[in-house]
């Protein structure tokens, strides 16, 4: 699609700053450092908007991209960090009717870079397993670690979901969840027999559960409560876990690539690790693929 062609659209300053407001409502379930860099994201396209003439067209945004890169001094992954949110934005824009496209679906930055992954795969693999069983705590941590590494599902997929999201497809248990990077649309997440099994092992013990509870709660002097986890409590739960005897750590946020990888080792073709993490873009594979071919993950 030409930029020319590209129905464009002036938002004044002052209703920009309201809808960026409502936008960071609408990801509350989101972690607090990804509403940050959001908010950081849209302040620095608000003040490029002030200063141009910008219509939220294609166009501008690859402007807005240079400005980024060029004035800014931004480094690579942080510009490409910004354009996602951006894209999130614009799609929040034309689900409220305000856009009539989303004008950033397309604009990308350049390759990303990263660093390898310093922790091998199969000491992650034994953290997860020496979880115990016995507290409600444990299995419930011992079943949100599983999901994430058997099956990819992300934090605040995991956070948001309630109860009622769980249904029987066949044999198959799934977890309908809010897709990543596609507002207001769903998807499935379909556990693996050790996912299912670690979910159903706290369900147990966690006692009877009403469709509108979250599917994972805060526990509370060893008792399960019906307070929905945040990101930040989960993560701090979870250092007890991601913590190694060399002292290195892993952020929770990791174990969605550490799936990746083992899938790639065990000799899953791309297209089929992308089906089953339910990526939205190859930018992902790229780290994934590389790790699994690092020296540390191997058998």
């Amino acid at each position: 699609m030409k930029a020319d062609r590209f129905p464009s659209t002036r938002i004044p300053h002052s209703q920009f700053k309201i809808l960026v407001q409502q936008f960071d409502n609408s990801m509350r379930f989101a972690s607090g450092t990804t509403r940050h860099v959001y908010r950081k994201a849209l302040d620095q396209l608000s003040s490029f908007a002030r200063v141009t003439q910008f219509k939220f067209t294609p166009g501008d945004f690859t402007q807005f991209r240079l400005w980024l890169l060029n004035r800014k001094h931004l480094s690579v992954n942080s510009v490409n960090t910004y354009l996602t949110a951006c894209r999130r934005f614009c799609e929040f824009l034309v689900e409220l009717g305000v856009l009539v496209r989303n004008p950033a679906w397309n604009v990308h930055g350049t390759a990303q870079t990263f660093s390898k992954m310093s922790i091998p795969l199969r000491d992650v693999e034994m953290s997860i397993a020496s979880i115990g069983r016995i507290s409600v705590l444990e299995r419930r941590d011992r079943a949100f670690l599983l999901v994430m590494m058997e099956c990819g599902a992300t934090i605040s997929q995991l956070i948001g979901a309630d109860i009622r999201d769980l249904r029987y497809v066949g044999k198959k248990l799934e977890i309908r969840v809010n897709s990543k990077g596609l507002r207001g649309k769903t998807e499935a997440i379909s556990l693996t027999d050790q996912a299912r099994g670690a979910l159903l092992d706290y369900f147990d013990l966690r006692g009877r559960t009403a469709p509108d509870d979250p599917l994972f709660t805060a526990v509370h002097m060893g008792k399960t409560s019906n307070d929905r986890l945040s990101p930040r409590g989960i993560r701090a739960a979870m250092k007890r876990y991601l913590t190694f005897r060399d002292g290195s750590s892993l952020r929770l946020d990791s174990i969605r690539t550490y799936c990746g990888i083992r899938l790639a080792i065990m000799g899953k073709r791309p297209e089929e690790i992308r089906a089953h993490m339910r990526f939205k873009s190859n930018m992902p594979m790229k780290k994934i693929l590389e790790n699994s071919q690092n020296p540390i993950n191997s058998r």
